[in-house]
């Protein structure tokens, strides 16, 4: 493994698209909490907080899945390029209204729905431009890494951020978002990658753009083993909705506690899910993809059910945080192995072509069941006690679990044959092309 990571870090491509990650997550993480206080300072009101949560939601859910086609069909490190520079100059203007005055909490909300929508460009150009950067016998290890050091540095930037702001204003802190994602789009023009192979004409109409866009569906349809990461993808969102809207409810009514378990709470989640990426690729080497599904969602079980389980344990202040400690830690390893599973094996089973049509359809799916699961929770909080949807919410990944056991496994050992078949075809073909190619380079045009 550590030769594969050491080959990883020879590849100055997958190095500057690393690089552009960690210094677009320091920056978000920063503005995150600077944008939270002026949104609130400027208006005094929460109900522009969860007006603004909701405008950057939008893109992703409805502006995503629609991209993709014409996405594919052009270059996707410029589509990179020049998302990261509208950004940039939406934060600027945000900085710059801040400092002169004339911000406000509509300019706030226009702005953040133009950088939203840059990112819905951004994100399936960044998932199609993936296999052009690292070698599939690398995903396990380049995805890994990617997700963990991304998570490192989103803890750095959100414990710097209270720091940064008192030291710069929180004009300055976003100032500094504008500059990272500056330093992002550098790091993406540096790359050098091989030409792609575009069908601009594909989408030149609207015609063209529409039937690209039915059989990328049809595609996603079509491919049983992308039904089954849309479920996975659905229940990991939805899922973890209990725990991130009901914490305090959580921390003072069941286990008795106060602020300091929620601290415990964030710290083991980030933490075991962070070294749950770490691990996944020796963990992959000895689960199949079904393994590693049902013990997602057994982890999961055990967190919410435990719980409630445990409660005779919560009498004492120390009980509560070693039961909290064990059953974070099973919720974010468990999160970690869904996750890594689908964002690896995504890039194994989906043609090429499709990458970014699939990849937008997939994450507005799975970003559209959070705000539903908050609004249904909303509703029955009002009936019910917090226990009894902790209780619910394990009943329901149980059934989750019964419902995968019974119906896509067949679908998973189907993909996972079928890959391990490629492979085989490609190390022949490779071992033939070696052979009657021997120290033949053909140099590769630059996008």
């Amino acid at each position: 493994m550590s030769t594969k990571y050491g080959k990883l870090f020879k590849n100055k491509n997958y190095c500057k698209d690393l690089a552009s990650t960690v210094v677009n997550r320091f920056g978000d993480s920063v503005d995150a909490i600077a944008s939270s206080w002026i949104v609130y300072e400027l208006t005094g009101q929460a109900a522009w907080s969860a007006i603004i949560y909701a405008i950057n939601r939008l893109p992703t859910i409805f502006v995503t899945p629609l991209v993709g086609p014409w996405v594919e069909n052009h270059c996707k490190k410029n589509i990179m390029i020049i998302t990261d520079i509208i950004r940039a100059i939406c934060v600027g203007i945000m900085a710059t209204g801040l400092m002169m005055g004339f911000l406000n909490a509509p300019l706030i909300g226009l702005l953040s729905l133009v950088i939203s929508t840059a990112e819905a460009f951004r994100s399936p150009a960044g998932t199609a431009m993936f296999p052009m950067i690292v070698d599939k016998e690398s995903y396990n290890e380049a995805i890994s890494l990617n997700t963990s050091i991304s998570s490192i540095t989103e803890l750095v930037g959100t414990g710097m951020a209270a720091a940064i702001i008192a030291l710069i204003g929180s004009s300055g802190a976003i100032y500094l978002d504008m500059v990272t994602f500056i330093l992002s789009a550098l790091f993406i023009a540096w790359m050098k990658l091989p030409k792609e192979e575009l069908k601009k004409e594909a989408t030149a109409s609207v015609s063209g753009y529409i039937h690209e866009l039915k059989d990328g569906f049809k595609y996603c349809a079509g491919k049983k083993i992308l039904v089954v990461f849309a479920f996975v993808a659905l229940f990991l969102n939805g899922i973890l909705v209990p725990i991130n809207s009901l914490q305090t409810p959580i921390m003072t009514e069941v286990l008795k506690g106060g602020p300091e378990l929620l601290s415990i709470m964030g710290i083991t989640i980030t933490v075991s899910t962070l070294l749950g990426s770490l691990l996944f690729p020796s963990i992959r080497k000895f689960l199949t993809g079904k393994a590693s599904i049902i013990m997602m969602i057994g982890l999961i079980v055990m967190f919410y059910i435990g719980l409630v389980a445990a409660q005779p344990l919560y009498e004492k202040r120390f009980g509560a945080a070693i039961v909290l400690i064990v059953l974070c830690a099973s919720l974010g390893f468990g999160v970690a192995l869904g996750n890594m599973y689908i964002s690896v094996e995504m890039f194994n089973v989906i043609d090429k072509s499709y990458l970014a049509r699939v990849s937008g359809i997939g994450g507005a799916i799975s970003c559209a069941i959070t705000p539903v699961a908050a609004f249904i929770i909303g509703i029955v909080v009002k009936f019910t006690s917090t226990q009894t949807i902790l209780i619910i919410a394990g009943i329901i990944a149980f059934l989750f679990g019964i419902y995968m056991l019974t119906t896509s496994s067949k679908a998973i050992e189907e993909a996972e044959a079928e890959m391990k078949q490629k492979n085989a075809q490609s190390k022949e073909m490779a071992d033939a092309i070696s052979n009657t190619e021997e120290g033949h380079k053909n140099p590769e045009p630059v996008c």
